[in-house]
């Protein structure tokens, strides 16, 4: 009697069991579809991101390898990638225009260039390397409050860029008029461990001069 109802108790959990599966089967298919769908569109974006990047990348390369015949024509490529920061290729694209520039003797469009793209990364290592190398461009004509205040941003962070942006302060410093201030950061700069011979040496050869006009 025992044996019956287990018996019968199984049966009618099978059954329920079925007619579950049977009410929500069209649940699974729906997973089952979003998923592929999911799945497929991942795919396609994925390989669509790569089209496009190599598509920039060839744009690159064919503005570079354009300069030397036109450059006007280079530059305009150049500034068009750049202007567009949806791909790596347009920080490429702002330094290869930068220095086009200056190879023209534009400073001013090679400086425009390297502000825009120093704001435009926010303050990332493109932003500072951008901002240091538009200082240089400027480092002899450029407003010396304006290249002072880049100046002392990048020392102030004490990264790659500090130990030269200290010896550009110095020289800045100088045209400004203000020796004796451009001696104490000559002094600063030498005072720090490991610097690079030759820039110990230029630093020590700028000391010197400022101590034998004193």
């Amino acid at each position: 009697m025992t044996d019956i109802i287990r018996d019968i108790d199984e049966e009618m959990r099978r059954d329920a069991f079925m007619s579950r599966v049977r009410r929500y089967s069209w649940v699974f298919f729906l997973v089952v579809i979003v998923v592929l769908v999911v799945v497929t569109v991942g795919y396609f974006w994925q390989d669509r991101q790569s089209n496009l990047k190599q598509a920039k990348a060839s744009e690159l390369s064919s503005a570079v390898a354009l300069i030397e015949d036109d450059a006007g024509a280079a530059k305009t490529q150049l500034e068009a990638l750049a202007a567009d920061t949806t791909n790596g290729n347009s920080i490429l694209a702002s330094f290869e225009s930068a220095e086009l520039s200056l190879r023209d003797g534009n400073a001013a469009d090679a400086t425009a260039a390297l502000s825009d793209l120093a704001r435009a990364r926010d303050g990332d290592a493109y932003a500072r390397a951008a901002s240091f190398f538009s200082i240089y461009t400027e480092i002899n004509t450029g407003e010396p409050d304006v290249l002072l205040t880049k100046l002392d941003a990048l020392i102030a962070e004490d990264g790659p860029f500090t130990v030269l942006a200290t010896e550009f302060k110095a020289q800045v410093l100088i045209r400004d008029g203000q020796q004796d201030e451009a001696l104490k950061v000559l002094e600063t700069l030498l005072a720090r461990d490991g610097l690079d011979r030759e820039l110990q040496a230029r630093a020590e050869i700028l000391r010197d001069s400022l101590g034998a006009g004193s």
